[in-house]
């Protein structure tokens, strides 16, 4: 995919969840049913990355547990209906700009990264820089746990299926397996969200690629696929 073309998709994934913020965190107040078991892979005292952290929905699986918790979103409105909702002080939210292609921590800095429904929205080539940093700011022996949507269900084809036949007469900048799904937000206004369609094999091809060891790789319920990995 062309740098322009990349670069324009961040761009519109930070401006369009900005718009969309508030509808978002409505439809998420709660984590997924059948994925709490990733919940397991933070222990008392860890410290935990969040990368994509929305409005914090993730904290949710933590209730029971006392960890230094850490989230970063291109979302200022997510992460400011974050803050809101989760204010002690062992929680943190930050501001990351969409195009950055580092994170401003150190080497080996947390014992877990989750990033959860993130990389179906990353182009390829910014997706494996972003596992690479996942790669160096999680300590060894530490976990990454990454859910993706699984896009080859009947609802989604369509909009894959649009993207090859525009690929096939030149009309797509898209990389074969991405497409565009609309979300509209209470007001009416659209954002038209860009899309990877994952397989797992592909998931976690990526993420070895960049040094994690695969324990898990996943489809849970027929939505999700879930890759946990350990450094």
């Amino acid at each position: 995919m062309e740098k322009e073309t990349i670069e324009n998709i961040l761009k519109e994934t930070e401006t369009g969840y900005d718009l969309m913020a508030d509808k978002f965190s409505e439809t998420r107040n709660f984590f997924w049913r059948g994925m709490e078991f990733i919940g397991d892979y933070a222990k008392t005292d860890d410290k935990i990355l969040d990368f994509g952290c929305g409005n914090g929905r993730l904290l949710e699986l933590f209730q029971d547990k006392k960890i230094d918790y850490t989230g970063v979103d291109v979302s200022q409105k997510l992460l400011d209906l974050a803050k809101n909702k989760y204010p002690a002080e062992s929680i943190s939210f930050l501001k990351i700009d969409p195009s950055q292609q580092s994170l401003p921590f150190e080497d080996d800095f947390f014992n877990s990264s989750y990033s959860i429904a993130v990389f179906h929205h990353l182009p390829a080539e910014h997706a494996e820089k972003m596992v690479q940093e996942l790669h160096r700011i999680t300590k060894p022996g530490g976990y990454i746990i990454v859910t993706a949507w699984n896009l080859w269900q009947k609802q989604y084809l369509k909009n894959i299926l649009k993207n090859w036949l525009e690929k096939i007469s030149g009309k797509s900048n898209l990389d074969w397996n991405d497409c565009y799904i609309t979300f509209k937000n209470n007001q009416g206004e659209t954002f038209h969200r860009y899309h990877h369609a994952f397989t797992g094999g592909e998931l976690e091809k990526m993420f070895e690629k960049a040094g994690f060891k695969t324990k898990k790789c996943q489809i849970v319920s027929g939505k999700n696929i879930v890759f946990i990995g350990k450094k």
